[in-house]
Parts: structure tokens; sequence; C-alpha cells
């Protein structure tokens, strides 16, 4: 950690070295002392009424003001100037506008009713961006749907994303899997702060939140330059709430109470958040408890599989002319049993206390970063008697500094240094994981060029991208920590990525875009010294010191629509890796425990991905998303283990503005079908072939308003048509088959 310290004084000096060369930039008018003035007005298009409750959003200062009673919104002292505005409110088109000086009248902007949301991504690129001018693919997940449904797992809240699957361990544990990469191949962040949740395993998902989110994005494809090496497989960004400002002197509160109950568990949600502004100083406050019993499937309940969670985040947060700052502390924690291995639970506990800063210069914006995430995993096996067998605690600090510079020409870019600290303290006897500390740096640039203007928008019809990522990282395992190293063991690890991209506008509604990226990472501290019994999978686990760093290039093209009534994209991709790390069975026992082993071998993934989304009439919305995924490990001729089955999801959502004293009402369907999955072989975690089968859900709420207070009401009906089914990433398929219906209800009331 000392030369961690050294990495973060020598890129402050970076930063202060950039705000000497420029010194803060602001408006140049004869305010400029207290910054930039940006106000305006927001009316439906078709009447010119006003739309009072308006989100109104700086997007690159994560500030938001709501529109009045006349539709007016105003920002003052605002600093930066190279600004993305973006309106949005339910019902209607959002609308975003990039704000190279503030605008010297007021704006008047005016929004169509429709039934999609555009929203621009942060994730993708260095820059807030269209989704239809990004290379990659992306998709933007509304935190709305997981606070309806009572969702408790980032998993379970993103497998309606085409590409995008869940290990599931019961309703609380759900990994991601994109593309059919998982674990330390899947990049989770939270608001842009990578995290370091001890992903080695199968069951180990992500620690946050996905119902206190205000989004989710998931990056598709390898993004290693922009995330560094976890990133091989994609990113997925939980991004919280922007925080408010009001004007100077005024006072805003706002919050939402929710309360949920689902039958099949007999499990309870409480949901508390409030937000609020005084002038330039802003605040959010959230915080989630569940409680859960044992989830029952078609044979019966699930014994142990009963959990408890508590997880909440603060966010405070000051915008004035120098810039803006925001720190803020997210609390995940969870006890939970497993019903195998039996008589087995499992307590994690994670705190991310973070600080970000953004400070406009004349050659443009400096950003810096800093946050320090302690992570502690128990395991307690019956047979210890309330010892643990497993007592992780991981420390991750992270430095990133960046400068966006700004447009010069057609180009505009990223510049940024990251520096990364882990230190991983076993306190239990058993030598699952060893005592490790890495310590990494990385570099990297980004560039977008954009040329051939065209459309009455202002917008480019060709956007090229081109990166490199220099990541250097050193492992190191002290001295008697592993009992073939007395001595200790030190390798040096580092890796040049990069990826191109282009997408071309054919016109305002169609885009084609083709990205070429390299992914890398090394070879982490589990897989290569793991030496125990892994109670959490029932297994014995043996690493390989031998392990070398592994890659992946992948290519991708995609065509994309996005009108007032119709959404879509089809993406095709191959990924190559060198190298891939897995692990297999060595057809050994220890007991009854089989013995795991970690190899490498070159391997291939390639898929087909398509959705659609589309509005037939004023009331009734139809979609469909389809997934077709196929790989090979290349030493062995077989399928890569842990791979999805295809699946095709429709579903149909009939809605409307009001029915009687009902607001936002909606009623809808959602269809999956899932193919058949066949074991890789010896290297199958769970090793159990399953069956195609159909799901269907019914979701449907409303809302109603009394006053100030919006009161609401959400019904979710999981496997509705309560079929038994087994899918093949669900880590219990061995011994039990998939939850029955389950009825959820959530209400919920906002001030």
């Amino acid at each position: 950690m000392k030369k961690m310290t050294v990495r973060m004084a020598a890129a402050l000096c970076v930063v202060y070295g950039f705000m000497g060369f420029g010194g803060v930039g602001y408006a140049s008018n004869s305010d400029s002392e207290k910054g930039q003035k940006i106000e305006g007005v927001v009316v439906d298009a078709e009447s010119g009424s006003p739309l009072t409750g308006a989100q109104v959003l700086l997007v690159e200062q994560g500030r938001m003001v709501v529109t009045d009673q006349q539709g007016r919104f105003v920002f003052v002292g605002v600093a930066a100037k190279d600004l993305t505005l973006g309106v949005h409110i339910s019902g209607y088109s959002s609308f975003h506008q990039r704000l190279g000086e503030a605008p010297s009248e007021g704006l008047r902007i005016e929004l169509h009713p429709t039934y999609f949301e555009d929203e621009i991504s942060v994730t993708a690129s260095p820059f807030a961006v269209n989704p239809l001018e990004v290379s990659q693919q992306v998709d933007i997940v509304s935190g709305d749907e997981a606070k309806r449904e009572g969702t408790a797992s980032l998993g379970e809240a993103l497998q309606g994303v085409a590409g995008v699957d869940n290990i599931s361990t019961g309703a609380a544990l759900g990994t991601p899997v994109i593309r059919g990469l998982s674990e330390n191949r899947v990049r989770i962040l939270n608001d842009g702060i990578g995290l370091n949740h001890q992903q080695f395993s199968w069951r180990h998902s992500p620690n946050v939140e996905a119902g206190l989110a205000r989004n989710m994005e998931v990056v598709r494809g390898p993004a290693s330059v922009l995330y560094g090496p976890d990133a091989m497989g994609g990113v997925i960004n939980v991004i919280q709430a922007p925080l408010l400002v009001t004007q100077p002197g005024e006072r805003v509160l706002s919050g939402e109470l929710a309360a949920g109950w689902g039958a099949n568990a007999g499990e309870f949600t409480g949901r508390a958040q409030a937000e609020g502004a005084f002038g330039s100083l802003g605040w959010n406050v959230g915080l989630i408890r569940r409680d859960s019993g044992d989830f029952g499937t078609p044979d019966g309940p699930l014994e142990n599989t009963d959990f408890e969670q508590t997880n909440g985040n603060v966010t405070v947060g000051l915008s004035r002319t120098w810039g803006t700052a925001r720190i803020r502390w997210n609390h995940w924690e969870l006890d939970t049993g497993f019903y195998r291995p039996e008589d087995f639970r499992l307590t994690l506990d994670d705190d991310l206390f973070s600080g970000d800063i953004l400070l406009p210069t004349s050659v443009g914006d400096v950003q810096i970063l800093v946050g320090r995430q302690t992570n502690t995993r128990k395991a307690f096996p019956v047979q210890l008697g309330g010892r643990p067998a497993v007592d992780l605690r991981l420390v991750t600090e992270t430095l990133r500094v960046g400068l966006h510079h700004r447009r010069y020409g057609h180009f505009r870019g990223r510049l940024a240094v990251e520096s990364l600290g882990v230190d991983n303290a076993p306190r239990a006897l058993g030598k699952l994981v060893p005592a490790y500390a890495t310590d990494g740096l990385a570099i990297m640039l980004f560039e977008e060029g954009r040329f051939i203007p065209f459309g009455d928008h202002g917008g480019d019809r060709l956007i090229l991208s081109i990166g490199a990522r220099w990541d250097g990282s050193k492992l190191r395992v002290p001295a008697n920590a592993v009992d073939d190293y007395p001595e200790g063991f030190r390798e040096d690890y580092s890796a040049v990525t990069g990826s191109v991209g282009a997408v071309w506008r054919v016109n305002e509604v169609v885009s084609v875009a083709a990205n070429i990226g390299r992914g890398w990472r090394p070879p982490n501290a589990f897989e290569m010294f793991a030496d125990g019994i892994h109670n959490g999978v029932a297994a014995v686990q043996i690493g390989n010191p031998n392990l070398v760093e592994e890659s992946n290039l992948n290519r991708e093209i995609s065509f994309r629509l996005a009108t007032d009534t119709l959404r879509g994209s089809i993406t095709a991709y191959k990924t190559d890796f060198d190298n891939f790390i897995y692990i297999g069975d060595t057809g050994e026992f220890l007991g009854d425990l089989p013995i795991f082993d970690y190899r490498q071998a070159d391997a291939m993934i390639e898929g087909i991905e398509a959705a659609i989304d589309g509005s037939a009439g004023s009331w009734l919305r139809l979609g469909a998303t389809y997934a077709w995924i196929e790989t090979e490990n290349q030493d062995t001729g077989a399928r890569l283990p842990q791979q999805p089955a295809n699946r095709l999801t429709v579903r149909a959502r009939a809605e409307s503005p009001a029915l009687g004293p009902f607001q936002l009402p909606y009623v809808g369907l959602e269809a999956r079908f899932v193919g058949s999955q066949e074991v890789s072989g010896p290297d199958e975690p769970f090793g159990v072939a399953t069956d195609s089968y159909a799901v269907v859900d019914l979701r449907a709420g409303f809302e109603v308003a009394a006053a100030d207070v919006t009161w609401g009401l959400d019904l979710t009906i999981r496997n509705l048509l309560d079929e038994a089914y087994t899918d093949f990433l669900y880590s219990y398929k061995a011994v039990a088959q998939n939850p029955s219906r389950d009825v959820r209800l959530v209400g919920r009331v906002k001030f």
C-alpha cells in the first residue's frame, strides 16, 4: 500500500500541473465570477403547456433540478463549459443537448408524448453519448423496474437484457453473465468505481444494491481500455441518482417509502429514500431491508435458504463556480444459508467510501476519483460450531485522475492515470485463499473524432474512436503463506490493450456500428493458489501457480434503429481467447468432495443478440429479445463451462397515462423460451444437463395522486403458470428445481 500512496501523490501532482497550465475556465461574460447560468422552460410540444416535475440534468456534473409549476428551471454558478443537458419526464420523449457555452437566452424545450424515454450512456464512452453513436453495444436498464419488483440481486435485475444471463443461488445471490462470461471477466462498477467483491467463484455475486440505483448500464464486449483487466467480457455500471441543486437560499426535499411482500419465501422488503438540496449543497440517502424465509420449489421448500439483507447509501455533494465535488458511502450486507452444502451459512459485508471532484480548466475538465472498499466474506459450516472456515478481509483502494480535453477540430478525448491497491488478509485457519497484495498502475488514452455533419439536430454522420491502455500489475504473496513458496511469491504482469470503433449514422434514426477490442487480465491469487475445501460449492479447489495472462480479441458489428414508435438492434460478435483460464474436475475425491484444479486453453465465443421494442397504437407495447451463443474449448473441442442456453423472450404491455382516478396504469405479460443445454464435460460446475422450458411472468400496477403525495401499487407474479423447470445456470440444479410461483406486491408512496 505504501507504493500506492506514492502513486497517489504523483497523480495529484499531475492534476495540479493541469490546473497550473490552464487555470479554472469560466464563462467569458461580465458575470464570470459567478459562473454560468443555464435556464429555460419545458413544455408539451403539442399544447405548449408547461410540464411540471420534469427532471433537468447536467450529466457530467451529476446535478439535477426539477421544473416548477410554470415548467421553469435554473442552474446558477455552473463552472464547466462542455456539458450535456438532459430532460426526462414520464410519458414524454427525452431531450439531450450538448452545451459548449451557456446559452445567451433561455432555452425552450419541447417534449413530445411517447412511450420511449431516451437515455444517454456514461459508461460505454468517456463522454455522455447517445447509444446510437457508440461502437459497442450498450443497454440502459431503469432502476425503477428493480424497485417495483423488489429485486434483490444484480443478476436478476439485468437478465432481461439480450446477451445477459444470471447464475442464481436463490433470490439474494445472482451473478450476471455477459456473453457467456462472468466473475473476474465482467467489471462491476458503482457509479464509475470498480468493485472488488472476491469474484473468484460462481456464487460470488456482486455486493451492490440494484434497488437504490437510478440506472444500470450494460456494455457488452471487452472494455479493458476504459475499465482495466476485469472488463474482458463487459461492464455493468450501477449508477446512483444525481444530486439536486436549487437557486441560492431555496430548499427542496422529496422522498419515497415502499414496502413489499413475496409469497413464495415470505419475503419482506422495506425501502426508504430521500433527497434534498439547499442552494448548491445536495444530498440523498437510501436504505433497503429484506427478510426472507426458505424459498419454495415444486418439490417443497429448500431448507436453509433464508436470508437477511440491509443495504444503504449516503451521498453529499457541492456545486460551485470552481467545479463540483461529491462524497459518498455505500453499505451492503447479507446473511444467507445454502441448501447445498447442508447447514452452511455465509455472511458478507461491504463498505465503499469514495469521493470525486470535477475541476474545469481552459484545456478541459479534470476529474479526480478516490475510493476505498472493504469487503468481508465469512463462511460458517455447522460442524465448526460457530467458527468460520473462511474469513477473508479484502481492502481495495482506487485513485483515478483524468483530463477530458475540449474538442479540437474534429476530436475530443480523455487521458487518465489509475492506481489500484489490493490487500487480502485471511483470518481463519483454512487456506482456501492465501494472504496477498496486488499493486496496479494504468495509463489510458481515448480519442473520438466526429465527421460529416448532417441533419437539423447538429449531429455527425461518422464517429470514429480509438483507445489504448497500458496496465502494470504486481502480485505479492508473503513468505509461508503458500506451502510450496516458503520465501513468498512475486510476479509482475503488464499488457497493452486497445480498441478501434466506427459508427455510421445512416440517418437520424438508423446507425451501423463496428468495433474491435482487446481484453486482458492476469491470473488472480485464487486461481493460482487455492488449496482447500471451498464450502460454498462443496468441492476441493486447487490453484495452478504456472498460469499465465489471459487475453481476448473481440470483433462485433451492430445495426440499430430508434424512432418514436420502434427501437431495436441486432449484433453479431466473435471473441477469440488466448490462454483462457478455467477450472476442471480431476476425477479424484477427498472424502465425498470432488477435486477441481485450474488449467488453460485457447477458446472461442461467438453469438448473435437481437432486441426490438415498439408501440402498436396508443396503449399497447410489444417487444422481444433473442440471444444465441456458441463456445468452444479449442484444446478439447468441447463447449466452455457455465454457458447459458439460447433464449427468446417476448412481451406485451398495455398502459395508459390515466384511467379514471388511476395514473400510469399498466399490465403486461412476459414469456421466456429457453433452450436445452448439455454439460461441457468434466470441467462443468454443478454438472447437470437441463431441458428446454417456458416461463410466463405477469406485471401490473398503477399510481394515485393525492395533494402532494403519490401512492403506487405494483404486482409481479413470477412463474405465473407455476411451471416446474430447471435453468442451466441455476446453482442448485443438481438437487432442486427453480422456484415455483411467486406473487409479489410492492406498495410505495412518493412525497
